[in-house]
């Protein structure tokens, strides 16, 4: 059944309600709010579709009406028509819708043109037609269509971040003053950096005790991006390049995700260190090569920060293997049937793919990490910047994105447990498989 014109300008009124709900809502995210362009796009389109199937349900009533009056004038015609109200064929039936306006009572003249009608459908005769598939029949003459709208995939969002504790940077270093956990002393507890406590009895000379701190520094690192544009290009482009560089698929999103993955990667070097390669983390050999398996992510529980809270971090392409991960005894860990939808927690965790991690096989393809214990220094939030006097002999427009920031664990080593052998960490990674 055809849509009629009301029925499409409702769609286009609900979707824009919509949007606006989706503009006002504080609480939608950034996936959420990139398909208001989109969908303000299609609230064009269907306005535009309503108004053409308005033009299109006028001009059948009129046509409706044409056809009505010219079928009373045939029938009342000596000779004319089929039958009563009826044409003979379409042929006939165009004819009528001719005559009818032109009205002429000059017969010889329409015979003169079913003549010529004729004969141009005859054998020999050649015929031309114009269509807008073929440029010189009349192609070049139909514009194509431009939407000034650039269409990209978002990026995942940050991981750590809103995770991690973050300090505001007034200088291109701080100094940060830590407890110092590291000892290793069998028997003694160490969270409380070395201080002991001893059974004493009354009116007995008590044992000194002291602790022991250690600094942390974050250092300002820059991370920038840099790019030129024409002029030209610049004033005759459809979407406009500040904006686009300012926003989420441009600098600003690009600045986050290269940040995002150094807090995980880096090496420390130049850039902030990565809890994958940072001394406190601990990395649990995996069973086999190449596989994440249940007893894999039940170690690293075993290593992970009994009061930490965590969240798993998980390459994207071992989803496969997590979708089918069994316990010893074959039962299916997330769920058994396609219904159900895709669980987000292992043992009671969140559980976070991302392609941020190390590849499938490689030590730190797995992570389990509560992110409180990492310290981000924030000195310089990203800045987005344009000047034409940087390439101007070149009639070139520049922009930088420049961001400072540093970031690493506050603990440089795993805490050692009273025994003096079992280690925990708030970041345990899955390693290589020990040989």
């Amino acid at each position: 059944m055809a849509e009629h014109w009301k029925d499409v300008l409702g769609k286009a009124s609900a979707m824009m309600e919509e949007v606006k709900a989706i503009m006002t809502d504080e609480s939608a995210d950034a996936e959420t709010k990139a398909r208001v362009p989109t969908m303000l796009a299609e609230v064009k389109d269907l306005k535009a579709k309503s108004l053409q199937l308005k033009e299109i349900a006028l001009a059948a009533a009129e046509l409706d009406q044409a056809v009505d009056e010219m079928q009373r004038e045939t029938k009342a015609a000596p000779g004319g028509g089929a039958g009563p109200g009826e044409f003979k064929d379409w042929g006939d039936f165009l004819e009528a819708t001719y005559w009818a306006g032109h009205r002429s009572p000059d017969l010889r003249r329409r015979d003169e043109r079913l003549r010529f009608y004729k004969e141009e459908g005859e054998a020999g005769h050649e015929k031309k037609q114009m269509v807008e598939s073929v440029g010189a029949s009349g192609g070049f003459l139909v514009p194509t269509q431009f939407l000034a709208e650039l269409q990209a995939v978002m990026a995942e969002d940050a991981i750590v971040r809103n995770r991690a504790t973050v300090i505001r940077m007034n200088r291109r270093q701080l100094d940060i003053p830590v407890l110092d956990q590291t000892g290793t002393t069998a028997s003694v507890p160490h969270w409380f950096g070395g201080m002991l406590a001893y059974w004493a009895e009354e009116a007995t000379e008590k044992t000194v005790t002291t602790a022991q701190f250690r600094k942390v520094s974050l250092t300002a690192h820059k991370l920038i991006m840099y790019t030129r544009a024409s002029d030209e290009l610049l004033d005759d482009s459809a979407i406009s390049l500040s904006d686009f560089l300012a926003g989420p698929m441009g600098f600003a999103g690009g600045i986050a995700w290269y940040e995002d993955y150094a807090f995980i990667q880096g090496t420390g070097a130049g850039q902030p260190l990565g809890i994958i390669n940072a001394g406190a983390t601990i990395p649990r050999a995996r069973q086999s090569d190449g596989q994440i398996v249940y007893i894999d992510l039940a170690n690293m529980l075993q290593d992970f920060l009994p009061s930490g809270r965590g969240i798993w971090i998980i390459a994207q392409n071992a989803r496969s293997q997590i979708m089918q991960l069994q316990d010893p005894a074959g039962n299916y860990v997330w769920t058994p049937n396609a219904r159900e939808g895709v669980p987000q927690t292992i043992f009671g965790m969140p559980v976070i793919f991302s392609e941020k991690t190390a590849a499938l096989g490689v030590a730190g393809d797995c992570i389990l990490a509560d992110w409180r214990y990492y310290l981000i220094g924030d000195r310089q939030r990203t800045t987005v910047e344009s000047t034409q006097y940087d390439y101007w002999r070149y009639d070139q427009t520049s922009w930088r994105a420049v961001h400072r920031v540093d970031g690493q664990p506050w603990l440089s080593a795993p805490l050692t447990l009273q025994d003096g052998t079992s280690q925990v960490s708030p970041f345990v990674i899955l390693g290589n498989k020990s040989s």
